[in-house]
This record gives C-alpha cells, sequence and structure tokens, in this order.
C-alpha cells in the first residue's frame, strides 16, 4: 500500500505526501475530507481563495497532461478519460525525467531513491575508451 511504501523503516513513522488543491467545492465535501483524514499517508492543504497562482505548479501539470497527452488520444467517455489520465500520470512520476528538477523522475525525489540513476527512458551511459 502506499502507507507502506512511505514508512520510514528505521523509525516506523509514516513520511506523508501533501495533497494540494483548490477550494472547488469537491475539496471542500465531507466525504473527500472524511477520506484524506483516514489516510495518514496524506495531508490536504487548499489553496488561498481566488489565488490560482498559488497552484502554479497543479496548473501546469494539468497543461502538461492535457497537451502531451490527452489531445493525443480519443477519448469517448469518462472511464477512458480516467484510464488515460492516470497512464499519464504514471509516466510523469516514475519515467519521465523533468528538467525543473535536475533530469530526475519526482519520485526520485519523492520518495528519496538513489539519484543518477538511469530512468528507463534513459539510455545507460556508454564508457569510452580513453585516447
Amino acid at each position: 500500500t502506499l502507507a507502506e511504501d512511505l514508512t520510514d523503516p528505521s523509525t516506523g513513522e509514516i513520511r506523508p505526501i501533501a495533497l494540494v488543491t483548490d477550494n472547488g467545492p469537491a475539496f471542500k465535501a465531507h466525504g473527500f475530507e472524511r477520506d484524506i483524514t483516514s489516510r495518514p499517508e496524506l495531508i490536504h492543504i487548499r489553496t488561498r481563495c481566488t489565488s490560482p497562482q498559488q497552484n502554479g505548479v497543479r496548473e501546469r501539470g494539468f497543461g502538461t497532461l492535457k497537451y502531451e497527452h490527452l489531445y493525443r488520444v480519443d477519448i469517448p467517455d469518462g472511464p477512458t478519460l480516467y484510464a488515460e489520465a492516470e497512464a499519464y500520470r504514471e509516466i510523469l512520476n516514475w519515467i519521465r525525467p523533468h528538467q525543473a528538477i535536475g533530469m530526475k523522475r519526482p519520485m526520485d525525489l519523492n520518495l528519496h531513491a538513489p539519484t543518477g540513476a538511469p530512468t528507463p527512458t534513459q539510455p545507460e551511459p556508454e564508457t569510452l575508451p580513453h585516447s
């Protein structure tokens, strides 16, 4: 589970993930709040009202999702949209290196993975003979 993946093996403590949202009705609903509080690995943070710039990273992420993936595939219904968005989220977090974080993958930073390991989309560096 996610909680097990985020548990520090030396202390047994859970390293929480901050879930940042805007103030839309879905994120203020009692059911959403109940679900978040039942998950110790999640902390919910809402941005200030009428301050979309506070959520700029997320908005940029949605732009990337739309322009790099969703607008390029046929999406006939809601379940297909969900499946395509989840598939690309996996690519963005686990496979695709990001320039803004030194060509690392987000999960390398979030899960404290060893840095410098090649990502699945990056070839192993070739060893050049000394001349």
